[in-house]
């Protein structure tokens, strides 16, 4: 997986690998809703993260960030087939 980038499985996780320190992200899901999202480093470094029709915002509250690294960084329930994201901002 490219360096500074994040990744949708068909199972709805979304994978990332940063250079940096993520302090909060916001993207879209291209061909499906999105319900809910749950798991993963975001959950782990305390972030909320709302998602809701198509695109997902994860910060926090506290200044918490996640450290830089590759994972899972949320998984996400979603309503159709999903093609991709779009608009990510990290």
């Amino acid at each position: 997986m490219p360096t500074n980038s994040l990744n949708l499985s068909s199972n709805g996780d979304v994978l990332f690998n940063s250079n940096g320190d993520i302090g909060g992200f916001q993207f879209n899901v291209d061909g499906a809703t999105v319900s809910g999202a749950s798991g993963g480093a975001a959950a782990d470094a305390g972030f909320t993260v709302s998602a809701g029709g198509s695109i997902v915002l994860g910060f926090s509250f506290t200044g918490a960030f996640i450290p830089a690294g590759c994972g899972l960084l949320t998984t996400l329930v979603l309503n159709g087939d999903a093609t991709g994201l779009s608009g990510i901002v990290v």
